[in-house]
């Protein structure tokens, strides 16, 4: 079955790596260019920066491969593939979604959005970048989870593997996330979390009292997810280099840091999802 799973990779990554994507001709053309764009500076493109409420773009996330394009990246975070995926089933939705609402879901939990980018402009540009990537791959649909086949095994085990970590966590993985994260992290992110012009933001307020990152819901919020992105991301240039309990303990201490609540969900709700109280972790002196 590995050797089945490991084949489909290699296979996917052969068909796009081995041809070189040309943009379509005409009107489908300027749409796939302007979802590109959309992606590149989601808050700032005249488009879609109506439909964000923070200073992040999806491209911090979905970041660029060998080729200098959004999302063709080799880590979790793809788009290679994903569009074979969809329509796919989603535990967070109990239902079957399409690419659009996947991408809705990103635009309103992860960007702080608060309206509705399906069959908009918007969505149908950063849908039609997405599918692009996809161009000549087989459909895949999956009733397991809405994301790229490329990861989704990767994806699944490194989650299950840092939840069962993040059960056993204390004050100290809190603190010695802080002396990590100002070691590693805050040359880019800065010390307060605000990031700059070049590195996103990763918690925090800007100056008028605008939240500047991800929501308490979004994916990168929910701390396996975060440790399973972070340790296959980062640091930049050197990812792939944190051990697990690295992983845990930068994830926590970002994590645990004031963040915009989503549709009444709170940063303390991910920490009770796998039984922690973020209390405890954030401030007692003393082992929980």
């Amino acid at each position: 079955m590995k050797k089945i799973i490991l084949l489909s990779i290699l296979c996917i990554t052969t068909i796009y790596s081995q041809d070189k994507l040309l943009y379509p001709k005409g009107k489908l053309g300027e749409t796939v260019k302007l979802g590109e764009d959309i992606l590149l500076h989601t808050d700032t493109n005249s488009l879609s920066k109506n439909y964000v409420n923070s200073k992040l773009q999806c491209v911090n996330c979905h970041r660029k491969g060998k080729d200098n394009r959004v999302g063709t990246t080799d880590k979790i975070g793809t788009f290679i593939g994903t569009a074979t995926a969809f329509p796919a089933y989603s535990s967070r939705y109990k239902d079957i979604i399409s690419l659009q609402n996947r991408i809705d879901g990103c635009f309103s939990r992860c960007l702080g959005g608060t309206k509705s980018i399906v069959n908009t402009k918007v969505g149908i540009a950063v849908e039609s970048y997405i599918t692009w990537l996809s161009t000549g791959m087989d459909i895949n649909m999956s009733n397991k989870a809405p994301r790229t086949p490329l990861k989704i095994t990767m994806w699944s085990k490194n989650r299950k593997k840092f939840k069962l970590l993040f059960k056993k966590v204390t004050h100290k993985n809190y603190l010695n996330g802080k002396k990590l994260y100002n070691t590693k992290c805050a040359s880019c992110h800065g010390i307060d979390g605000k990031g700059d012009k070049n590195f996103p933001p990763l918690w925090g307020k800007d100056k008028n009292g605008k939240w500047l990152s991800y929501t308490a819901d979004g994916s990168m919020a929910k701390l396996p997810n975060g440790a399973t992105w972070i340790q296959d991301n980062m640091p930049l240039g050197n990812p792939r280099t944190l051990t697990d309990k690295e992983s845990v303990d930068i994830t926590l201490y970002i994590n645990a840091q004031k963040r915009a609540n989503y549709n009444g969900f709170k940063v303390e709700d991910n920490f009770k999802q796998i039984g922690l109280k973020l209390k405890q972790i954030k401030d007692n002196k003393d082992d929980i």
